[in-house]
Parts: C-alpha cells; structure tokens; sequence
C-alpha cells in the first residue's frame, strides 16, 4: 500500500470519528428513548445496552462513557502515532539526504507557511478562551442543579423525620389500646424510615464523589487549557528566534497537550450525554415516580401501600369522631335528665367534634372542612378534663361537682383525641410523600428553567474542545512543517526568509 493510500485511510478514519459524535447529538434531540439508549456496552462485548437511565447500573456507566470513543479513538492513534515518530527520529537514518524537489517545494512558501502558522497560534489561542470561559459556566451550571437536587432531598428527608417523629408519638400512645393500628403505624414508620436512609446515604457518600467529579473536571479542564495556551505563547520564542531545538520541544509539548485535548473531547461528549438522560429521567420521574431509578435519591412511598394506609388511618379517624360524638350526646341527655347544668355549652349544629372527613373522601383531608363552631379534636380532652373524675378524687367529690367521666376512660379518649390530631396534623405530609409533590414540584422547575440552561453548558464545552483538538492537530503538522523547513539554515532574528543554507546533510527531525 502506498503512502498516499496510508494518509487517506487515516484521514477518513478521523473524519469519521469528528462526524459521528455531532449525528450522535442529534439522535440525542430526535430519538426517542429506545434510541436514546442504544449505545455499545464495552462490559458485554460491545453489544447494545438495552436498559435505561439507571445510576446503579455499570453497564449504563459503560455504554454512556463508550460514546465519548471518538475522543478517546484519537487520543490513543496519537499517542501512538507519537511513540512511532519517536522512534523513527531515534533510529533513522540522518545521513540519508530528502529528496531536493520537497526541500525545493518548501523552500518556496516561508511567508505563507509562516502566515499561517500565526493564524492557526491565535485561532487556538481565541478558542482556549472559549474553552475557559464554557468550562467556567458548566461548573457553574452544574453546581446549581446539584445544589437544587440536594436541597430537594434534604426537603424530602426532613419531612420524612418529621413523619416518623409524630408517628412513633402516636404508636406510644395508641399502644395500650389499639394493637391493629399501632401494628400498621409500625409498618409505616419503618418504611419511611428506610427511604429517609435511602436518602442520607445518597447525600453523604454520593454527593462527596459528586462536588470531587465537579472540581476534578473543572480543574482538568483549567490545567490544560492554561498550560496550552502557556505553550503557545513559549512557542512564539523559537518561531521568531529560528530556534531549532526550541521547535522541538515546542513540537513535543503539543503532541502531549493535544492528545489530552482529545481525551477531554470524548469525557466531554460522555458528560453532555449524561446530561441529556439525567434531564429525560426528571421528565421519567414526574410523570411516573413508581417506575424511575430516582427513587433512590428521593424515595416516594409505594402508592399501594400508602393508599391502604393513609385510608386506614383516615378511617380510624372518622370512626373514632363518629364514636366520641355518639358518647357525648348520650352523656348530654343523661346529663339533662339528671338535673346537671355546669355541662359545656356544644355546638349542636357542628355535631360537637369536628370531623373533617364528613362530607368527602376518606383519603383525602382538607382543614377548612370544619365550621368555625366546632371543636377540634386536639381540644377535646382539655374540655372533658373539666368532668374527669380522677383516681385519687373522693367519689362524693366527685358527684357534686359534676365530674363523673372515670379517669380510664379519660385517659383512653385522650390517647385517640392526641393521636387523632397528631394524625390531622401530618396528613398531609404523608399525601406530599405519598404523591411525591414536592420533588415533583422541584425537579418539574429545574426541567423547565435548569435543564436546557445545563445541557446547552455541556455541549459548548464539548464542542469548544473538540475545535480546541482540531486546532492543535493542524497546528502540530503545521509546526513539524516549519521545523522540516528551517532544518540546515542560518536565519537572523525575526528574519522570515533565511540569509545562508548550511546543510549539508539531511538531519531527521
């Protein structure tokens, strides 16, 4: 096979792996997720991934890291390309003459190849800033979604405690009386309580590895862009200078940094695809929260389970008001035949207690269902204090005063009066758990103000260091020209074109 048959299979080869990741882009936007996901896994044998957006899955790690190959494909024909000319430098022979009609060509074209050379310097120079700037404002980016999420999980999980809390409360108080209802509340508690470690972990172990991901691509990004651009301004010393071992170290310097470019290239289009399926799993997540991997992070309670829990204890409720009303207004005819007065003024028309469930469904609880006459249900054992005959109470006492409610049964009113408002009073934390409103809410934001912002900040970076990477390629050829060229001649400073010729004999690079 002939050189030039060498040089434009290489070509095409790079051709191809620049093209494939900017189509990949757009089946990211066009696709649906069947194709969103249809990705090499290199953990099995490079077939297609068939899962989806799944974090604890390492083959969706694998196939989303292996579509940045495009980078990582040129990285690595540098490097060897690198090793190959290095040893062909060490090893050639340097008595052997160029031919006369490429030194003759060459010869030709030092104002035009330096010209050129100054242009590609400053093109690469114009485009670091970019890769800076757009670097700066994906770290930026991603910090704030990162922060937004983390407050959306410490939101969920300090509700969850708050939950727990009252109804570990209530289970004491329910214990003696009511095993049924202390049995399911145990069952919840322990649920909840398992969702609200799901979440400390996440917080604590991930969202460290998370903040080092940040700053280890922020700064990686930082390095090698200054230190290119420190290059090339060193560059610009054995350019005017005519400098030839200058040229070569230079030549060096760039072969590295441009190889590390094109790593960048292929994390960078890996990072951006990560974007695209984080921003689809929020879209997942708010339509269907049951069937989203998300629920690691922020973990909703089974609607099953927490739909046949939140009826019970609605229902307990009811039936407990429904039954206390009952109780009373016998105690208040009795109380009538037999003569007592110093009775509490009730609310006939509000039937007594409040029942906040009378008049809609069982599962679902609205405070302002109650009329303002009522007494709620907290209060209660306050007012029935005022007729409690207490253990250590003389019995005649007792009857003269109008108490006649035996301390047991008061105690027992109290108990389900308590555990009845402790339950009112976090209902609806347990319907936000159980609907998963509020991460809903949050991630329904970030979907419509953060995710475009974010995805837009991956792809810039990605695309400012995949132009960065082109750049360096053609500048590195571009100054392996310019070496080729100035080889064997005496130049005089910020000359462009040289006084004497001195070669003799042809010394490789």
């Amino acid at each position: 096979m002939t050189k030039s048959r060498i040089l434009g299979v290489l070509s095409q080869l790079l051709l191809t792996f620049v093209i494939s990741p900017i189509l990949a882009v757009s089946s990211l936007s066009d696709g649906g997720d069947h194709e969103r996901f249809r990705r090499r896994d290199p953990l099995s044998s490079f077939r297609h991934y068939n899962g989806g957006f799944d974090v604890r899955n390492k083959h969706y790690w694998a196939a989303t890291a292996f579509t940045g190959f495009h980078g990582y494909f040129v990285a690595g024909l540098l490097i060897i390309l690198g090793v190959c000319l290095g040893l062909y430098v060490a090893f050639s022979d340097k008595s052997r003459r160029v031919p006369s009609t490429r030194r003759r060509y060459l010869n030709r074209y030092y104002l035009p190849l330096l010209l050129l050379l100054l242009l590609v310097m400053l093109l690469s120079m114009a485009t670091i800033g970019i890769v800076i700037a757009a670097n700066q404002s994906s770290k930026n980016r991603t910090e704030e979604m990162k922060e937004t999420i983390d407050k959306a999980g410490e939101d969920v999980e300090r509700n969850i405690r708050t939950v727990i809390v009252s109804l570990t409360k209530i289970q004491y108080l329910l214990l003696p009386y009511d095993q049924n209802t202390t049995h399911l509340l145990n069952v919840t508690t322990h649920r909840l309580g398992k969702g609200s470690r799901l979440i400390q972990s996440f917080l604590r172990h991930n969202g460290r590895s998370i903040d080092l991901a940040i700053q280890l691509s922020y700064l990686s990004h930082l390095m090698i862009a200054s230190t290119n651009l420190f290059v090339l301004l060193l560059a610009f010393v054995p350019l005017f200078l005519h400098w030839h071992p200058g040229f070569i170290m230079v030549i060096f310097l760039c072969w590295i940094i441009t190889t590390l470019c094109w790593v960048l290239t292929g994390f960078d289009f890996f990072i951006h695809t990560f974007a695209e399926d984080l921003c689809s799993g929020f879209s997942g997540f708010i339509q269907n929260p049951q069937n989203s991997t998300l629920t690691n992070i922020f973990p909703c309670m089974d609607p099953l389970h927490s739909d046949k829990t939140l009826t019970e204890i609605s229902l307990m409720i009811h039936n407990f008001i429904t039954e206390l009303n009952s109780k009373v207004a016998e105690s208040m005819r009795s109380n009538a035949l037999t003569g007592r007065s110093n009775t509490v003024s009730w609310a006939p028309e509000s039937g007594v207690i409040c029942d906040p469930f009378v008049g809609q469904q069982i599962n679902s609880y609205t405070p302002q269902s109650c009329s303002n006459g009522a007494i709620p249900i907290g209060e209660f054992p306050n007012i029935l204090s005022r007729f409690t005959c207490h253990d250590k109470d003389p019995p005649e006492t007792c009857r003269t005063t109008g108490k006649f409610i035996p301390e047991a049964a008061y105690l027992k009113v109290y108990a389900y009066s308590n555990s009845a408002q402790g339950m009112l009073d976090i209902l609806p934390s347990l319907q936000n758990l159980t609907e998963c409103l509020a991460v809903k809410d949050t991630l329904s934001s970030i979907v419509s103000n953060q995710c475009e912002p974010f995805k837009a900040s991956m792809y810039r970076l990605w695309a400012s260091i995949l132009a960065l990477s082109i750049i360096m390629v053609v500048l590195v050829l571009l100054f392996i020209a310019k070496a080729f060229q100035e080889k064997g001649k005496s130049f005089a400073w910020f000359s462009i074109h040289p006084t004497s010729s001195t070669e003799i004999r042809q010394v490789n690079i």
